[in-house]
């Protein structure tokens, strides 16, 4: 998880009537991190002169800083309205209405920065990192770089080139502008989780640790620090000590699912007596069904269970966790209106409060199961087609952060296709007509249209006889079913595939397929090709 930063600074021109001495101070301890000094200073400037814009613009960047966005919003827009002709202001502005998700704003609000000032570094790095978020991390190169030709010793604009490099794929150059940043600040956390990504993503393990260790010595709350260090760990297999460190994805700027606040207190392990613990759904759709496994052992802990999911899921779950002598009460889907609960707790938070290690995985396969009358009507569509059947994906969520690295295109399979005597469908959602123009005519059948959910594609694997699959939910969905699957992975995997081996102990009836080498999708497919006809004559002789 990266993480990018902004350093607006004080205005350099402003009201001085106001004890300048007091608004030094205030401003020292703001640049040392003593954020409640500082922001008591910037207090007694405004109870003096409540329209001091520098008062009201840095104490804007405190509250930010604290998380407190709307109320920097209404401080830093005071200033604004007060001398409109000063570009950090509206720096401020942008980065703050950045956080508050609110996009288009915040790149008017730089706009109106670099119109005040063309070669502001702060505008344009924060500029960068509107692209950074936005996806387009070519952009957020130019920005960036843009900012430390005005600025060339800019240690934040440095670090956050790094991440949009690494972005690109380009991690030499990636550790050249990190490392750099370093050398400007030894102890700049954020530079060093960054870094540790970087190495972590050249397979540099000890190395990647080593640097997040390393950022979090002058800051041991660092968030990226912290959650980096998570996913190296679990990679790893220290599995008690990196889901313990997961813990603080909540708090880290760039995680994809924000926390969500309930009245009622989070479940922290302990037995319940009957109670009801809402297990809410986070991330993507394959870690709800990774980890929708330990609903069973968190029920066995006294709780009534109330599963909140994604609408793909819910016909899955229900059919497959709810009613008499299942584990779950109810299942819901995530948005609609919660029924009565005394309890609750992220559905990823699980692991850690069960206290999970390699040997202790809730491993009983399977634990998701599909309707016996849809697999009926897919055994139906596959009558009469020749065995082996094989289910083709090749793609993951493309908003994904590191899709760039866990899918490959289509024409990667297509020599599989060519090579192999069998019934190949593709069960790849959503697919374009130029991926299936890709492969031999005639060889591939699309089944996109008819998996509405993931009920419908639980059948269909139930009917197929093998999946070959990238990194996506369709993995998980195989492996939750027991059903046989061949995974490709990529040279540095998720942390939830471990390293060196070909089996995962969260999933047995899976094959993994590692690529040897970064972005080497052909030598993979030649082993899988080579693999082929040895499974299929196993398969053929049961």
């Amino acid at each position: 998880m990266r993480t990018r930063t902004s350093s607006p600074g004080p205005a350099k021109a402003g009201n001085s009537a106001a004890t300048p001495r007091l608004l030094a101070d205030a401003v020292q301890r703001h640049r040392e991190g003593r954020l409640a000094e500082a922001a008591e200073l910037y207090r007694r400037i405004l109870a003096l002169q409540p329209k001091h814009p520098d008062a009201l613009h840095l104490l804007g960047l405190v509250e930010h800083a604290r998380g407190a966005h709307a109320d920097s919003l209404k401080l830093i827009e005071r200033a604004i309205a007060i001398n409109g002709r000063i570009a950090a202001f509206h720096t401020a502005r942008g980065t703050v209405l950045a956080a508050l998700g609110r996009g288009e704003a915040a790149f008017q609000a730089l706009t109106r920065a670099l119109a005040l000032e063309p070669r502001n570094p702060e505008a344009l790095n924060t500029l960068g990192n509107l692209r950074l978020s936005s996806g387009d991390a070519v952009a957020a190169e130019d920005a960036y770089r843009q900012a430390l030709a005005a600025k060339p010793e800019y240690a934040e604009a440095l670090s956050n080139l790094g991440s949009a490099l690494r972005a690109q794929g380009r991690l030499a150059d990636a550790e050249a502008a990190l490392r750099e940043a370093i050398r400007l600040r030894p102890s700049y956390a954020t530079a060093l989780a960054n870094l540790g990504l970087v190495l972590q993503e050249q397979a540099r393990w000890a190395e990647a640790l080593a640097t997040y260790d390393r950022a979090l010595a002058p800051d041991s709350r660092h968030p990226a620090a912290h959650g980096n260090r998570s996913m190296l760990l679990l990679l790893l297999g220290r599995l008690e000590e990196g889901f313990a460190e997961y813990e603080w994805r909540w708090q880290m700027p760039d995680f994809a699912t924000p926390r969500r606040d309930f009245p009622q207190p989070l479940w922290n392990g302990e037995r319940l007596s009957g109670e009801t613990l809402l297990v809410h759904a986070e991330q993507g759709l394959g870690s709800a069904i990774q980890f929708v496994r330990y609903v069973k052992p968190a029920a066995a802990m006294g709780a009534r269970i109330v599963l909140e999911c994604q609408p793909p899921l819910l016909r899955l779950f229900r059919q497959s966790l709810a009613g008499p002598g299942e584990p779950v009460a109810e299942v819901i889907i995530k948005g609609e209106a919660l029924p009565p609960f005394d309890r609750q707790v992220p559905l990823m938070s699980l692991p850690h409060l069960l206290g999970t290690t390699l040997s202790t995985i809730p491993a009983g396969i399977p634990y998701l199961r599909a309707d016996e009358a849809d697999i009926a009507v897919w055994r139906g569509r596959l009558a009469s087609a020749p065995r082996p059947r094989i289910g083709l994906v090749w793609a993951g969520n493309r908003r994904h952060e590191n899709d760039h690295n866990r899918s490959l295109p289509a024409t990667g399979l297509a020599p599989l296709v060519s090579r192999f005597d069998a019934a190949f469908f593709s069960l790849q959602v959503p697919v374009s007509p130029s991926d299936l123009a890709c492969f031999p005519a005639g060889r591939l059948v699309d089944y996109a249209p008819l998996l509405t959910d993931f009920a419908d594609t639980a059948a269909a694997l139930a009917a197929l006889d093998l999946v070959i699959t990238v990194d996506t939910a369709a993995a998980h969905l195989a492996g939750a079913l027991g059903r046989p699957g061949w995974l490709l992975l990529p040279f540095v995997p998720e942390w939830r595939w471990l390293l060196d081996r070909e089996d995962s102990p969260w999933y047995p009836s899976l094959r993994l397929f590692r690529q040897r080498s970064p972005g080497d999708w052909d030598e993979v497919i030649e082993r899988v090709a080579a693999a082929l006809p040895g499974w299929a004559a196993q398969m053929g002789s049961r």
